[in-house]
């Protein structure tokens, strides 16, 4: 199991986070970058990536939120990410889906929760990696959740779960090395911010 630190979570604290759990976890920063499309405006700007690329010297997962068109795709693909997640949901179709994906071999496929693993095995088209939201980050009221507990036997390919991760999730990934869990204010960057780093140290 990979944990991956969620920048717009963490800020700062990110640096620390980092030197604290590297001994003890495969840690790795995710950042988000949102356009409006999909969630409510936030996460970061794209310069960010090869400054913590830099700075900590891990793996960093990049989660756009953004459409397919969008001018800013020019800086995360000429960025240092080493995995780049696009929406399903930003293409009018598997042909435009498939021809953006094809630009560079770092982009995955990212979805929204209302897909089933059937169908989603039946759209990456061999791709090893996608990301799969567990709920709609800035969205009050969820009309659609995702049943984490349908991921528990994972083997067919790596998934990075977004959203709703916390010590029980943390639990039961414990040992799947095709996981990647990303922790944000439900596991870490919260008010108990150093009894959290404690309690994933001594677990």
């Amino acid at each position: 199991m990979q944990l991956s630190l969620s920048y717009i979570c963490a800020n700062t604290l990110v640096y620390d986070t980092v030197k604290a759990l590297e001994t003890r976890y495969d840690v790795g920063v995710h950042i988000d970058l949102m356009d409006g499309h999909f969630v409510p405006r936030l996460g970061v700007h794209p310069e960010i990536i090869d400054i913590l690329k830099e700075k900590l010297n891990v793996p960093v997962d990049v989660h756009c939120m953004m459409t397919a068109n969008n001018h800013a795709w020019k800086d995360v693909l000429s960025s240092n990410a080493d995995v780049i997640y696009v929406h399903y949901e930003a293409f009018h179709s598997d042909k435009d889906a498939l021809e953006f994906l094809n630009q560079d071999e770092r982009l995955r496929l990212a979805f929204k929760p209302h897909w089933s693993l059937k169908q989603i095995y039946s759209i990456i088209n061999n791709k090893d990696d996608f990301l799969l939201m567990a709920y709609n980050p800035g969205i009050t009221n969820q009309d659609k959740t995702y049943n984490l507990d349908d991921l528990k036997d994972i083997t067919k390919c790596k998934i990075t779960i977004d959203g709703g991760v916390n010590f029980e999730v943390l639990s039961t990934f414990d040992n799947n090395d095709n996981i990647r869990l990303v922790a944000g204010s439900k596991l870490l960057f919260n008010d108990d911010y150093y009894k959290n780093i404690e309690k994933l140290l001594t677990r």
